[in-house]
């Protein structure tokens, strides 16, 4: 998987930045929009040079492609590159708009299609190896600096002793989204699989921005770590694992009886902001008119507002979008009357037996 190999991220990155404009950018605006955001230049070349070698083998699957590409040193195989190994298995996936602005702008590409307009056909192309214009710089350990989200929310499972299995399953992906010049914004989903839990997977997303791509992704995975790390290992991968960094409360559904596994409370553009334990009453309540089956259920606000207008209103139960919950927060006073402010808490039902 391409997590395996911590370049989950990074590919994502490399892929946005091939994408990025309304024209196709040249190979310096790649480069320069790479390395400007915080990526190392070892891990920004091969980028640069595997990304697209990697999606015209996807897009023209029929050629006969070498297993190797030519510097001045000799060859370099393929498959000993793990930026060249995971760039192919990411392009199983691409979009249309990926293939567009990546596949074909490969030299390959052009000389497929060279040989294609002579009458060649494609299952009787075999092609040579390739001449890089200038050697790879050695690999450098590390993430290059784009950290893999995926990895470090298996690192805090490790620190808590949680080890995963057929049953429980964990994934971390970022999202790239524009952002003004200079600056880079990522949001970084968050899921968890659960045999315990209501629905196949509970997600939960995280934005983040900086001038780098490392600062970008840890300030997500910082609110992450905050607010809803600590509920989803003690309410539901291991109890009592983080006992003393959540809430808990118990609470009477038609039913039948939950414990809340709370994690703290976010504040955003605020110092200081009121406890949001009254909307959250509120909240639970109009709850009760839902049906909840005996598993695990995520519950998740968010609301921000400026001078006490509601901005943003997002109630998720079982991180899909409940308008009776947006009912409750849109008939609520904000937390504080002037400026702006924004709240964020996520916590787990955990059904309790008899």
């Amino acid at each position: 998987m391409i997590g395996s190999w911590g370049l989950d991220a990074a590919l994502e990155v490399g892929i946005a930045a091939f994408c990025a404009g309304e024209e196709p950018p040249g190979d310096d605006q790649v480069w320069e929009g790479l390395t400007g955001a915080g990526v190392e230049p070892w891990l920004a070349e091969r980028l640069l040079v595997f990304l697209p070698m990697a999606y015209v083998r996807r897009l023209l699957p029929d050629v006969s492609y070498p297993d190797a590409v030519l510097d001045s040193r000799g060859k370099v195989l393929l498959s000993r590159e793990p930026v060249f190994v995971a760039a192919f298995e990411r392009a199983q996936y691409a979009s249309r708009a990926e293939f567009e602005r990546i596949a074909l702008r490969s030299s390959t590409f052009a000389v497929i299609n060279e040989a294609l307009n002579a009458g060649s056909q494609l299952a009787d192309l075999e092609l040579s190896e390739p001449r890089l214009l200038k050697d790879l710089e050695p690999a450098v350990e590390g993430d290059g600096g784009v950290p893999s989200p995926r990895a470090v929310f298996e690192g805090f499972l490790r620190e808590h002793g949680i080890s995963l299995d057929d049953g429980t399953k964990v994934d971390a992906s970022l999202v790239v989204h524009p952002a003004p010049a200079g600056m880079v914004m990522a949001q970084v989903d968050f899921a968890v699989s659960h045999p315990a839990l209501a629905k196949p997977w509970l997600v939960e997303s995280f934005a983040g921005h900086g001038t780098t791509w490392r600062e970008a992704i840890g300030r997500a995975v910082n609110m992450f770590s905050l607010g809803a790390l600590h509920p989803i290992i003690d309410g539901l991968l291991l109890p009592g694992a983080a006992s003393g960094q959540v809430e808990r409360e118990r609470y009477e559904h038609p039913d039948g009886e939950f414990e809340l596994v709370l994690g703290a409370q976010i504040n955003l553009f605020a110092e200081t902001v009121p406890p949001v334990a009254p909307l959250l009453d509120r909240l639970l309540e109009a709850l009760r008119a839902e049906k909840l089956g005996r598993k695990v259920h995520g519950l998740r606000l968010f609301a921000a507002h400026h001078d006490g207008e509601l901005l943003n209103n997002e109630v998720l139960l079982d991180s899909e979008p409940w308008s009776g919950g947006e009912a409750v927060v849109a008939d609520s006073p904000a937390p504080l009357p002037e400026g702006r402010v924004a709240v964020r808490v996520f916590g787990l039902l955990v059904p309790v037996e008899a």
